[in-house]
């Protein structure tokens, strides 16, 4: 039997959003049915209902397959997003492990698919590519950002509340003379409605992103303080 506290606990609906092309990578179609076994066969937390729907939005422009994903997510009554891009492989427990962190948003720190590579995720800097934050070991636990992608990223949906559409935006910077991704506006949206974004280090360590092969933080270089400062 429950005890009073786990009654009280507030559900869970969450939605997996894969905006796509139309086109998923074998190794993310695995990961994905690996976690949608887990989450059906464990609770995100004791004592704690939960329901989790799969929303798969594949159109030819990203921000209005992210945005459409939100937007679907919400009139389901949806409390959380947890975006998957299609060419990424992840754990089968990694709904659980960012919903634990009970934050507006926490994304996972994602290698870019070049060689070198490098991490997405960015501190404020003096240009407007910010200063790269790497989640090489023994980094674990939480850490804040200036800048995330949202290839793997879970989203409290009260965190929408007041903001405006677009949510989602390729827009350019004719000051930087450079163009501003849907997932950067999107986070530069949030921070103007004061809210956080961190990444969870540990599990960016465990994520793959599909391309000639899976690249992940292995394939970062350890980088000095004048690459930082770069």
């Amino acid at each position: 039997m429950l005890n009073r506290v786990e009654e009280q606990k507030p559900a869970v609906k969450l939605a997996i959003c894969i905006p796509s092309n139309g086109m998923w990578h074998a190794d993310f179609g695995m990961s994905l049915c690996q976690m949608l076994v887990y989450i059906s066969g464990t609770l995100f937390e004791t004592g704690q209902d939960r329901q989790c729907i799969v929303l798969d939005k594949r159109t030819s422009m990203l921000p209005r397959s992210r945005q459409e994903c939100l937007e679907d997510s919400l009139l389901q009554s949806c409390t959380h997003a947890l975006f998957l891009d299609s060419d990424q492989a992840f754990p089968i427990d990694t709904a659980h492990r960012l919903l634990a962190w009970k934050k507006p948003v926490v994304a996972c720190n994602i290698a870019v698919k070049t060689n070198p590579s490098f991490p997405t995720a960015r501190a404020r800097g003096a240009t407007c590519f910010g200063v790269p934050i790497t989640s090489e070991a023994p980094k674990m636990g939480l850490e804040k950002v200036w800048r995330i992608g949202c290839g793997v990223m879970l989203i409290d949906l009260s965190a929408l509340a007041g903001i405006p559409k677009p949510w989602f935006e390729i827009c350019y910077s004719a000051k930087n003379n450079q163009f501003i991704g849907e997932d950067w506006y999107f986070i530069g949206k949030l921070e103007a409605a004061g809210h956080e974004v961190y990444v969870d280090h540990g599990l960016s360590r465990e994520i793959g992103h599909i391309g000639q092969f899976n690249f992940t933080h292995v394939n970062i270089p350890q980088l000095s303080d004048e690459d930082m400062a770069a």
